[in-house]
């Protein structure tokens, strides 16, 4: 009976050494804060990261606040919120005493987006918000528009912060399937146009043969015209409480 019970012992504390083990194998490393946008994935291709760059620029003039990017390869097992934090955690986004920081982690391989919310922003920046701008992420992503997906994101987290948006045009989204439907209504409408002046033509050429020697001459009036349609960038001591959304494109 001890020798089983201590075996039992022994399988226990087996298992809680693995429980508390396993965790930091797992865990992902924080890559270093090297400027606004840390693309250790790629993703961003020529004029990408400067495109990005800019806009956080124009956010932290119009909110005194802070915001960083970082995209990686993948998790290797870790888990997206937890990883974020970490990387929150450390790179210290917005400034101290303030938490007005935002934080967005961009995952290649299993296509996972995280946006983490500072403290200070939390009150404009709810979980709902967050989730609704990770939506609108999602269009630009998958048509591989990855800066231009970014820029909105950015752009969109200055709006809810200064409360109007951000001056200048930004990035157009893309185009949706409902988009390509939408010329069939057209399409009816100048076949209808064309049948009409087919349809009369025909009569004007039937009635001239009864009435007088005028031959059918093609389509009359109807001519060609148609329809036509860094460096140097650092964190400022910013906590964050783990508010924000998390998604996928």
């Amino acid at each position: 009976m001890a020798r089983a019970l201590r075996r039992v012992c022994i399988l226990v504390a087996t298992v809680a050494l693995l429980a508390l083990t396993l965790p930091a194998v797992a865990e992902l490393a924080v890559p270093p804060l090297t400027g606004r946008v840390v693309d250790r994935a790629g993703l961003l291709a020529g004029n990408g990261p400067g495109a990005v760059e800019q806009a956080i620029r124009v956010l932290e003039q119009a909110t005194g606040g802070q915001l960083a990017v970082l995209t990686v390869p993948s998790l290797d097992g870790d888990a997206l919120e937890s990883f974020s934090m970490r990387v929150a955690e450390k790179w210290k986004i917005g400034r101290k005493g303030q938490d007005n920081g935002a934080l967005l982690v961009v995952v290649r391989d299993s296509h996972d987006i995280r946006l983490e919310i500072g403290y200070g922003w939390e009150g404009k920046i709810n979980d709902a918000r967050a989730g609704d701008i990770i939506r609108g992420m999602q269009p630009f992503f998958r048509g591989d528009r990855f800066s231009d997906g970014l820029v909105y994101a950015v752009r969109q987290v200055q709006t809810f912060v200064t409360g109007k948006a951000p001056d200048g045009t930004g990035p157009a989204p893309p185009q949706t399937s409902s988009g390509s439907t939408s010329a069939w209504p057209m399409f009816f409408f100048v076949a209808w146009i064309v049948f009409i002046i087919v349809a009369g033509n025909l009569r004007s050429h039937t009635i001239g043969r009864r009435g007088s020697s005028g031959g059918f001459s093609g389509f009359g009036g109807f001519g060609g015209g148609g329809f036509s349609g860094g460096g140097g960038f650092s964190g400022g001591g910013g906590s964050f409480g783990g508010g924000g959304a998390s998604g996928k494109w």
